[in-house]
């Protein structure tokens, strides 16, 4: 059975959308190429989305402008998936006819309402905007088809070293680990995809680093300040088992108490995750 819970994230996205009111729909010196990967796009799923900006003779602006990416409902107007970002060259250095290519890694929620078809209509609108200013300038959008995946999303059961999930107003979220935290995950016992990203204290943990397990065995280690990954997951390692265990263990941490003025956060920390997500291939 397909799941009704996603209203109050939709909602949470808005709120972050609704500050930008003015809307500019007329001829604008940038073009835009996306393809996403794999082609044909279904839910619960982990895509990636491939930009190619061009701009054109005039094209300017400042780097206090973000790209906007916005997956809607047609038909509720609801929000079903926001990617804002910084793209990976400054708007300033942008140069007239010379592209400016990078890959994000776009999470597809399961979709809200119960359907009976086989895939469902979604907007694609995608521009630029500046937040200080509260103006948005679309420059691509396009109505595809989204076909509804078959599978279900195993569940994920935060265990010991998880702390509490924190939001902002903006309706990000994330969640704090102690030295070690562990995922119960339902197992589906088939060849599947994990994606987790999330970022460390480098300001207090400089050399910090984090290995990512599954049933103790060893698949990732990094260091990176800010962090997106994806694994394809072989069904071996996933074991015989009805659930997995997922582990991410940090070799430092720290205390907010100890390095905060004022701070009376005696919690040990040591990464912020901001999503965890598991499917099948």
């Amino acid at each position: 059975m397909r799941k009704i819970a996603l209203a109050l994230v939709s909602i949470a996205l808005l709120i972050g959308f609704s500050s930008c009111k003015k809307q500019q729909e007329k001829s604008f010196p940038l073009t835009l190429n996306i393809n996403f990967e794999p082609s044909k796009l279904k839910d619960a799923y982990v895509i990636k989305a491939k930009y190619s900006w061009t701009p054109k003779k005039d094209f300017k602006l400042s780097n206090d402008y973000w790209v906007f990416v916005h997956f809607w409902d047609p038909s509720t107007k609801t929000m079903y998936l926001q990617d804002d970002h910084k793209p990976s060259v400054p708007f300033s250095k942008w140069e007239q006819g010379k592209k400016i290519t990078y890959e994000r890694i776009l999470v597809l929620p399961e979709y809200i309402e119960e359907i009976t078809k086989k895939s469902f209509p979604i907007d694609i609108t995608i521009g630029v905007y500046n937040p200080k200013k509260k103006d948005k300038i679309i420059i691509f959008k396009k109505r595809v088809n989204i076909e509804i995946n078959p599978e279900v999303v195993p569940q994920i059961i935060y265990g010991q070293g998880w702390y509490s999930e924190e939001f902002d107003k903006n309706g990000n979220t994330w969640r704090w680990m102690g030295k070690q935290a562990v995922c119960r995950v339902e197992n589906p016992k088939k060849t599947s995809i994990l994606y987790i990203s999330g970022s460390l204290p480098k300001s207090f943990l400089p050399d910090q680093k984090i290995r990512i397990y599954i049933n103790d065995k060893v698949i990732d280690e990094f260091s990176n300040a800010e962090f997106e990954k994806v694994y394809k997951l072989d069904s071996s390692i996933l074991g015989n088992n009805e659930e997995f265990e997922l582990k991410i263990m940090a070799d430092k941490s720290f205390i907010p108490k100890k390095v905060y003025k004022n701070s009376q956060d005696e919690r040990e920390l040591s990464a912020s995750i901001k999503k965890i997500f598991f499917c099948v291939q």
